[in-house]
């Protein structure tokens, strides 16, 4: 089981996911600010995905960080 976080972006459906750990997803819930959590079977999160990523202002919140050096190597754009 990996810790290392990793974050993806898929700019066609302006999903943004943040990926905390490996391993089977057995539930998930969807806030009521567009945000679907995965569970694994422990109860613990496996991903955050984030509905409508731009408008929240998240985008350009990891840009920002990525300019300034303090984004984590793990963080990618999804090519999906």
């Amino acid at each position: 089981m990996s810790k290392r976080l990793k974050i993806l972006y898929d700019p066609e459906a302006d999903v943004l996911v943040a990926k905390l750990r490996k391993g089977a997803v057995a539930d998930e819930e969807l806030l009521d600010n567009d945000v679907l959590v995965g569970y694994n079977r422990e109860g613990r999160v496996v991903y955050v995905e984030v509905l409508d990523a731009s408008k929240k202002g998240l985008v350009s919140a990891l840009a920002e960080l990525a300019k300034a050096g303090a984004a984590p190597r793990s963080a990618s754009k999804a090519s999906e």
